[in-house]
């Protein structure tokens, strides 16, 4: 009768029996250790599967050291599987036996994998995959490498349904886009598991995961200092300054599991907190997100200013409402709804943000504050139009100055501002007027000193400038009546106030008739 083979044995029986075995035992109990055809059952199922699961057929040499690290992300969970199989003995497998393994036991990596591809949704601005400009419609390899430009963004729709983000000046690459085919008790075919995973090597990530995917793993974010497993499904990545390997994360809803490694350090991000750690932080401190400005607070335009005297810029500014407890803003203008048209970006300390670059239109801003670790908070959206400011309505007309009758010649003067010096109206009186009138000025009232003669237009005016506030001068008025004679007005002080020019625009008073002994 043939020999029956040894059973597969746990580490401890096999060293113990090696222990004990001469040289020619141990070579025999040494080959003993690997599985050998046998007749027993094939299979001996899970009474009642709770979760997806795979199974593996063992093979002929297979060990249960090999076959534990191999199926299970906890090699110490053997006797745990071999009970659920309906082993009675856990050192004891042969060939052909079908092992169950439960998803919450299986090592992912062990197991047979199908490549995805992503596609890259959008791209506004300067956008490259591996170095080479790329636009909407561009497939996302696994190792593909994704960048934006300033004031550019991107949207990766990853395999699993995932919408990741990229924000301006932003770096990252898919590093893992499988699937897997496992058993489900709830169907009657296979079913589809993914896992998926992103570095970001610079900049930020806006991310919206699939709640109805099943997930293998949970989606990955990895910098060069931390790693993100997420149960998530909106959340934000930022790794924005490499060199000191600062790390944010903002979780909008969901959870986050957040991973120091340099510290062995991690914490658990819920929905409506954030976090911020540098790699030599000790404790990962958790924080709740700024709330979200209210939409009173945004205005719905942002009116660009007019150019001024001296061709300064135009200028258009969007100042929104304040939030307590804030370092600053970030704000950001798409041309759609949903963000994915970035076309400006802008920090401030301040909730006022400049939109000068922006053509005159309609656009969609949001904006968020953040605290003073850079953790920012809930977004507030609005509509806005950026248009050029309304034209000023037309100034009035001034009132007419107050005159004085010069009644020699039968008119009324006054006098109006024009630079530093003024205009003389005059006003006609009646038929008897003389004509081609004409103003005396001189220093003296013998209007013999400095004397200039200035001609009086068809409208009655005399421009008279270089005439400083404080100034006197002299003035006669004459003209030549109808009959042909010479016609003169008594000599007038025309003396300017302190503030002319200034508060002072206009007087009537200007031309005194009463002459003082001194100009």
């Amino acid at each position: 009768m043939a020999a029956k083979p040894l059973p597969i044995q746990s580490n401890f029986v096999q060293k113990t029996f090696l222990k004990r075995s001469t040289t020619a035992q141990y070579v025999f109990a040494a080959v003993a250790l690997f599985a050998l055809p046998i007749c027993l059952p094939a299979h001996a199922k899970i009474a009642q599967h709770q979760e997806a699961y795979t199974s593996y057929t063992v093979q002929l040499g297979d060990n249960l050291h090999t076959l534990a690290r191999k199926l299970l992300n906890n090699p110490k969970a053997w006797p745990e599987l071999a009970k659920l199989n309906g082993l009675k003995n856990p050192n004891l497998i042969q060939p052909g036996f079908v092992l169950d393994v439960p998803r919450s036991m299986l090592n992912w990596d062990s197991q047979p994998t199908q490549l995805l591809t992503g596609q890259l949704l959008n791209a506004t601005g300067d956008v490259l995959i591996n170095n080479q400009a790329a636009s909407a419609g561009a497939i996302v390899r696994q190792g593909d490498r994704v960048q934006t430009g300033e004031n550019a963004s991107a949207t990766i729709k990853m395999a699993d349904g995932s919408s990741v983000q990229l924000m301006p000046r932003t770096l990252a690459q898919v590093t893992q886009q499988n699937q897997y085919a496992m058993k489900d008790p709830s169907s009657s075919i296979s079913t589809t598991w993914f896992s998926g995973a992103i570095r970001l090597v610079e900049g930020l990530l806006d991310i919206t995961a699939d709640k109805t995917t099943r997930r293998a793993k949970p989606f990955s974010v990895i910098t060069n200092t931390s790693t993100l497993g997420v149960r998530g499904t909106q959340f934000r990545v930022a790794f924005e300054d490499p060199a000191s390997g600062s790390a944010r994360t903002e979780v909008l809803e969901g959870l986050v599991r957040t991973d120091n490694p340099a510290q062995a350090a991690s914490a658990e991000v819920g929905g409506g907190f954030g976090t911020a750690f540098k790699p030599q932080d000790r404790v990962i401190k958790v924080v709740p997100l700024s709330p979200a400005l209210a939409a009173n607070l945004l205005p719905e335009r942002v009116l660009r200013t007019r150019p001024e005297a001296g061709n300064s810029p135009q200028r258009a500014l969007w100042s929104v409402g304040s939030l307590p407890g804030v370092a600053g803003y970030r704000a950001e203008v798409a041309r759609d709804e949903a963000f994915t048209q970035l076309v400006l970006q802008s920090r401030s300390a301040q909730p006022i943000f400049d939109f000068s670059s922006l053509a005159n239109g309609s656009y969609f801003a949001r904006v968020r504050g953040y605290d003073a670790q850079a953790i920012e908070g809930y977004n507030a959206m609005r509509r806005i139009d950026i248009m050029d400011a309304p034209l000023p309505p037309p100034a009035p007309a001034p009132a007419p100055a107050p005159a004085v009758w010069l009644r020699e010649i039968g008119v009324a003067a006054s006098a109006t501002a024009q630079g530093s010096g003024l205009i003389l109206q005059l006003y006609r009186g009646s038929a008897d007027t003389p004509q081609q009138l004409t103003l005396d000025l001189a220093q003296d009232a013998q209007m013999s000193q400095g004397l200039q003669s200035v001609p009086i237009d068809a409208q009655g005016r005399a421009v008279l400038t270089h005439l400083p506030a404080s100034t006197g001068r002299f003035v006669l008025i004459h003209g030549v009546s109808r009959d042909g004679r010479l016609q003169r007005s008594a000599v007038y002080l025309l003396r300017l106030p302190a503030d002319w020019a200034t508060t002072v625009l206009a007087i009537s008073d200007a031309l005194q008739p009463d002459l003082p002994t001194q100009p």
